[in-house]
């Protein structure tokens, strides 16, 4: 009489399991390196105004600057947030389970992205017109990479969310 072991899955045994990323992942991680890469770009450019400065980055008329040269604060979230796909694709792939729809960790640091960039950049960070302080491609660059993890935070949520169906609020 032999006993022999019940077939198991090779993807069970594997420490990283490669097959369950969906196309999503991708698009998370390509867009979490894409916004790091963005903070090495010019975020900021400064005019020919005599005026035309950036004082957090010690720089004058006629010439740029990057994340890392404006923030001192916020560039650091932004290395966070271009992390987060990264720590979701690993979650997945480990095949661990968790307490909150896979992915909404990533969509919420997506969002909070698209806010700092935004307020970095439009609400609170745009000087007077006279003054000659512009956007540069990194600003563009680091809004479309965070809308980006954003939306494969969003997609893997709601795909984990329909699949095995969400509990009502205030039950166990």
């Amino acid at each position: 009489m032999s006993t022999q072991a019940p077939e198991q899955d090779e993807h069970q045994d594997a420490y990283l399991d490669a097959s369950q990323l969906s196309w999503l992942e991708a698009v998370g991680m390509a867009s979490g390196a894409l916004l790091f890469v963005s903070l090495f770009l010019p975020w900021f450019s400064t005019g020919g105004n005599p005026d035309a400065d950036i004082a957090t980055a010690h720089i004058g008329p006629n010439a740029s600057a990057t994340a890392f040269q404006t923030f001192r604060i916020a560039d650091w979230l932004f290395v966070l947030v271009s992390i987060s796909p990264f720590v979701l694709s690993w979650i997945i792939a480990r095949r661990h389970t968790l307490d909150w729809p896979t992915g909404e960790v990533t969509m919420v640091a997506g969002l909070v992205g698209i806010f700092l960039v935004l307020c970095n950049g439009v609400v609170l960070g745009k000087p007077k017109p006279a003054i000659e302080v512009s956007l540069d491609i990194g600003w563009f660059l680091g809004l479309l990479a965070c809308c980006g993890i954003f939306f494969a935070g969003l997609m893997r949520q709601q795909q984990k969310t329909s699949q095995r169906g969400r509990k009502p609020p205030g039950t166990v």
